[in-house]
């Protein structure tokens, strides 16, 4: 079996990757270790709607619901509004993120990409200390397949990084432990995602309640792994929902438990091999969310692979613009979000309490994190002395 690229893992870092490779001329193989793609969901579902510009996807399966705007509670529940008509922007969708990821992958399909579901990457396939290839198995059988590119998309701590001699390993300070459940029988404010901030809450991240319909949300938390214990996550999202008027009566259509990088993005691009999505850490650390990223990332990996197979040229330096086309875009943010999330972590709840109250009746000029950065600035000036590590960030 032989390929120009072999892509490990069908998410959507790994099949937009892989549509862009196959849209270029590539011979493109996704091999994905669980037998459907999509199964089972690992996300809170929520994307922005710059995910419209790429022209990824058809019909209105993928979408569970369009948001208008966000709110963020404050521990005392104070809210702070980020609207589209206050913002004059767009805001995003919260997903089926089981035909979501199908799309992409039926998109990287069309465009001329191979996929094989049940089947495991192991290990590196080697000559020497050169990457030929990876090798994988498929139920009981044993293959090996042969590659110029290798493309890592196999989500946090990735194995096929770390079989490169990559440290993939995140420090719990940089890792967010997550639990969700999708409720049924609640009641939801239709189109506003929620966030609750607090220490008590969830230290260290947020609660979110994303709706998927008019009485069914994703409601999920985030711990930072540095401020968590065993079964933590679970006990905080089960309190929160006993006592949340709207939420108690909640019955669960699905459960799911994960871990999400909030870290800097590491460096992703080798002789024969790239990183991507989670496996290069290219998620917000503040939100702790991945999708537009990897849609992002993808795209850049998967041009500059149709680059290196028309040149017959594999090493890092020819597929290095890969990440040199993301530093003033995509890592720029990564990286300012990282202060923030660095400067947030020492608030306690009496701060954002207070900051809160300041915001709760301000009008944003942008839905974003930044935007709400710019708006502390303005009235808690004193917070310059904290945020100076953005300045040298603050083009986005």
């Amino acid at each position: 079996m032989k390929y120009d690229v072999v892509v490990v893992g069908s998410g959507p870092a790994g099949s937009v990757t892989a549509r862009y490779a196959a849209a270029s001329g590539a011979k493109v193989l996704i091999i994905e270790r669980r037998p459907e793609v999509g199964v089972p969901v690992l996300c809170a579902e929520g994307i922005s709607k710059n995910v419209d510009n790429y022209n990824l996807l058809s019909g209105t399966k993928w979408m569970a619901a369009s948001m208008d705007g966000a709110r963020i509670f404050s521990p005392d529940r104070t809210i702070v509004k980020l609207a589209a008509e206050l913002a004059g922007a767009e805001t995003g969708y919260v997903l089926n993120r089981e035909f979501f990821d199908k799309e992409l992958v039926q998109g990287a399909l069309k465009k001329g990409a191979s996929i094989m579901l049940n089947t495991t990457a192991i290990d590196l396939l080697k000559n020497k200390d050169t990457i030929i290839g990876i090798k994988a198995l498929q139920f009981d059988e044993h293959l090996d397949i042969e590659a110029d590119i290798i493309v890592a998309a196999d989500g946090v701590e990735s194995k096929v990084g770390r079989w490169a001699g990559i440290n993939t390993t995140l420090k719990p300070h940089d890792l967010e432990t997550c639990t969700q459940y999708t409720l049924s029988n609640i009641v939801v404010e239709e189109g506003y995602c929620d966030f609750y901030l607090g220490k008590k809450i969830a230290p260290g991240g947020y609660i979110w309640v994303f709706p998927k319909g008019k009485d069914t949300a994703n409601v999920g938390i985030g711990v930072l792994a540095s401020e968590s214990t065993p079964q933590l996550p679970l006990k905080l999202l089960n309190t929160f929902i006993k006592n949340h008027p709207d939420l108690k009566k909640g019955e669960p259509l699905r459960f799911l438990a994960g871990a999400v990088p909030v870290a800097e993005p590491i460096p992703a691009t080798y002789d024969h091999l790239l990183l991507v999505g989670d496996a290069a850490r290219q998620v917000d650390p503040i939100t702790g969310g991945g999708l537009m990223a990897s849609i992002e990332a993808g795209k850049s990996a998967g041009e500059t692979i149709g680059h290196a197979i028309e040149l017959q040229q594999f090493d890092q330096k020819t597929l290095l613009p890969y990440e040199e086309q993301l530093q003033d875009t995509l890592y720029r943010k990564l990286k300012r979000n990282y202060v923030v999330k660095e400067i947030l972590q020492n608030f306690d709840d009496k701060t954002l309490n207070m900051l809160a109250d300041s915001l709760k009746n301000y009008k944003f000029d942008e839905l974003s994190t930044f935007s709400l950065v710019k708006a502390l600035v303005a009235k808690h000036p004193s917070l310059l002395i904290k945020l100076k590590p953005l300045m040298r960030l603050s083009k986005l």
